[in-house]
């Protein structure tokens, strides 16, 4: 299962539409700032499954701000960051993981990509698309432990 990992878009959706079409990935998570765009790709590609959380800058949305989903048999938690305070540092959104049992944590909300494996979760923040131009790549398959990709868009 290859799973693209975007955050941070804040309106500006080309660069993710176009990594949809490249990738063909089989699941979009989309991590806030701008929980819209999420939707617009959403009606873009009906048939590529979705999934977001809101961010800071998602004010008016009603959709719970953390999130554990299980894909291809593995336990994720997902929030933008700003909940857990990931600009001060990543020890709460590594709490919440292990308590929750997620071996896969991602959030967004510096704009800065992070990729690091701390107590048997994977730490994963894809950057921003829009700012930094970064996002990620997830592959979970049941023979080997989930893949972690960070990667530059280039247009």
């Amino acid at each position: 299962m290859k799973i693209l990992v975007l955050s941070d878009t804040h309106g500006q959706i080309s660069a993710a539409e176009a990594l949809i079409a490249t990738i063909s990935p089989d699941q979009v998570i989309h991590l806030g700032d701008t929980l819209r765009d999420a939707e617009l790709l959403e009606r873009h590609f009906p048939r590529i499954p979705i999934c977001r959380v809101p961010g800071n800058n998602d004010w008016f949305s009603d959709e719970a701000t953390e999130k554990v989903v299980f894909l291809g048999g593995i336990k994720l938690f997902l929030c933008h960051g700003h909940t857990t305070g990931v600009k001060g540092g990543y020890g709460i959104q590594l709490s919440r993981a292990l308590k929750l049992g997620c071996k896969i944590s991602l959030f967004g909300h510096t704009h800065r990509a992070f990729l690091e494996d701390r107590d048997g979760v994977m730490l994963l923040n894809p950057g921003s698309l829009t700012y930094s131009g970064t996002y990620a790549v997830i592959t979970l398959s049941p023979a080997q432990p989930p893949q972690a990709e960070i990667k530059t868009y280039e247009s």
